[in-house]
């Protein structure tokens, strides 16, 4: 059976118009080289069944394509004239590592020139995909009408794509004012079969993925599901995301069945720019070794560490695109209540033993949030790492990690006399402390809007505050992390979530 496997993409007005994203000119000749354009051999030989590598394509105006590994030309096939519909075949079984791409030489008696077409696989089992689409959203009505654009035109509706048939949408409304825009409304009208909106409690994008989880669980057998993909409202969508994930989950080995699908992030202000293609977390400090890395450069495209098989076991996906089987997110294993920040992380960790693949072209564009100050954010940074480092380690070694990534971030913004981050370096470490019971009995909004609420004008009180937290943490931590090891089960469950956001 023929799968699409990638879409041959080019520069688009509506997604993103950095040519050498997807193509390089040499001279005349047309160089599909660019990073939405490459295929990964290596990831797809160890996770897929594939049996063959096929270029469909449909071309007029050019006279000659030459099949690429990596810089050298493998192949070469003229084409005719009367001719516009060619099916070429890829040196599958000869290559395991690297990159196959093809180029294209324009016929200087046509004046126009056109291509489309996808990379295709041959595979003689298929397995059976459906993807939940689940994509939380807070009063960002327009960002939602946008991307749901996208996906319905692009995608839902174009019957061309195999992948079509296989998504229904969940946007989970936690600021509950997509029902009044009318724009929106009257576009679902259309696709009301196929997308939902649901209202749910301000809980955070955790409560809000999650409760897009139980939605997805309620409808799986009913509509076969087999796979839920979590995307930020506020990404802007490649839409052919969807035509990769769909092909390689169609032929993932049965061994990697439960293999996690990351997303890469570029940025929305830089296109061209890769902020991150999987992240490491250790000690509470998160490594991203791709950051900014212009892949508008072959050389960055092709990186050992994005093109290798090598980080399975060692990367996480953030949230802003992340696919998951359903059997790995199931009623007990469900994330943890914290709001923002790091919902993604600890999900990610917990599951890591499933391993996780990254794909060119599962990609979304955000917002850069590097350069922002941290506000209020940084109380859930704190809190929520101290409760990831009780998660990771063994109660000897979170003990040491607790007090040596603690101190140094409260030490820091108290020496700068930052009075705003101190007070939420403070709070965040005492909200901890008091355990994973106080945690699930909260009020998420009610406690968002709190912290806001900055305290410790006078120096001197900050400096005592500071002190008095430092001593609590050495003297309680053991006993707060025998807490959390031992009771946070109880609450990444289906029956503690539908209580939590009051369902």
């Amino acid at each position: 059976m023929e799968i699409q496997l990638q879409t041959i993409l080019q520069p688009d007005p509506e997604i993103c118009v950095e040519e050498a994203l997807y193509f390089h000119r040499m001279g005349e000749e047309i160089c599909f080289d660019g990073y939405f354009n490459l295929f990964y051999i290596e990831k797809w030989k160890r996770y897929t069944r594939l049996e063959k590598l096929q270029l469909s394509i449909k071309t007029a105006g050019y006279q000659m394509l030459r099949l690429f590994h990596n810089r050298e030309c493998v192949d070469e096939i003229k084409l005719e004239e009367s001719k516009h519909v060619y099916t070429i075949e890829f040196p599958w079984e000869k290559y395991t590592e690297g990159v196959f791409w093809f180029s294209l030489v324009p016929d200087e008696k046509c004046k126009m020139q056109q291509i489309s077409g996808y990379y295709m696989g041959v595979c003689e089992e298929v397995a059976h995909v459906a993807i939940g689409i689940d994509i939380c959203t807070y009063r960002r009505e327009e960002y939602v009408l946008r991307n749901l654009k996208i996906l319905c035109e692009r995608v839902l509706q174009n019957e061309e794509l195999q992948v079509s048939k296989a998504l229904w949408g969940y946007i989970i409304d936690n600021g509950k004012t997509l029902d009044a825009y009318e724009p929106l409304q009257q576009y679902l009208k259309a696709w009301q079969a196929r997308i939902s909106v649901i209202p749910n409690k301000n809980a955070g994008g955790a409560g809000g993925f999650t409760r897009g989880m139980l939605e997805v669980l309620e409808d799986k057998e009913e509509r076969q599901l087999t796979h839920v993909v979590l995307m930020d409202d506020d990404a802007v969508l490649e839409p052919d995301l969807f035509v990769r994930m769909y092909g390689f989950l169609c032929v993932v080995k049965p061994e990697w069945k439960d293999i996690i699908l990351g997303g890469t992030m570029l940025r929305e202000d830089k296109p061209y720019l890769l902020f991150a293609s999987g992240e490491t977390w250790s000690k509470g400090l998160i490594k991203n070794a791709n950051k900014n890395l212009d892949v508008r450069e072959y050389e960055n495209a092709t990186r050992e560490n994005l093109i290798t098989t090598k980080l399975e076991k060692t990367l996480y996906s953030g949230w802003w695109c992340c696919c998951y089987s359903l059997n790995v997110i199931r009623e007990d294993n469900l994330p943890i209540p914290l709001f923002l920040h790091h919902d993604d992380i600890e999900f990610g960790l917990r599951n890591q033993k499933n391993g996780i693949v990254f794909l060119n072209g599962i990609s979304v564009w955000h917002r850069y949030f590097e350069d922002l100050p941290p506000g209020s954010n940084l109380y859930y940074d704190i809190r929520n790492d101290l409760i990831e480092i009780t998660q990771q380690y063994d109660r000897k070694t979170a003990k040491k990690y607790l007090w040596s990534f603690y101190w140094k971030r409260l030490a820091v913004r108290v020496a700068r006399n930052k009075k705003d981050e101190v007070y939420w370096a403070i709070q965040g470490a005492n909200d901890f402390l008091k355990g994973s019971e106080w945690l699930w009995k909260q009020d998420p909004e009610q406690l968002h809007k709190k912290i806001r609420n900055v305290g410790y004008d006078c120096i001197i009180q900050r400096w005592c505050e500071s002190v008095k937290i430092c001593c609590r943490l050495l003297i309680t931590r053991k006993k707060v992390i025998t807490d959390y090891q031992t009771n946070m089960s109880k609450y990444t469950i289906k029956k503690a979530w539908i209580k939590y956001l009051g369902l």
